[in-house]
């Protein structure tokens, strides 16, 4: 007898299903599938998890990064150890005490840096 599983390979849910009884995560029907594409279907849903992880652990990195609020470079250091609430550019050259600690935000604000220095 052929294994029934959930068929979308973005589901994480890679157990057994009964014919005709829905993913309990998509809520996909399950469908019949023969050794050889099932041994397929499993390792897509395992490169899929993977995927998510690696991009979980992209996001967390970038949550801990420090970015400069002129530049958005990450080239920044403070210059004075026991003052460590100013923060050097090592780019641009801003000195100050306010950081960017958003990813995103300091996307943004690379792009429009190039823009303003071209």
């Amino acid at each position: 007898m052929s294994p029934w599983t959930c068929p979308n390979t973005k589901c994480t849910y890679d157990k057994q299903l009964q014919p005709g009884q829905r993913c309990p995560l998509c809520g996909k029907e399950a469908m019949e599938f023969k050794f050889g594409e099932f041994g397929n279907l499993l390792k897509e849903k395992d490169d899929f998890k993977k995927s998510v992880e690696i991009t979980k652990e992209d996001e967390q990195v970038l949550a801990r990064m420090k970015f400069c609020p002129k530049c958005g470079s990450t080239n920044i250091t403070f210059p004075i150890f026991y003052r460590p609430s100013i923060w050097k550019c090592l780019d641009c050259g801003y000195e100050g005490a306010l950081i960017v600690e958003n990813g995103k935000l300091a996307e943004k604000i690379q792009q429009d840096y190039r823009k303003t220095r071209t």
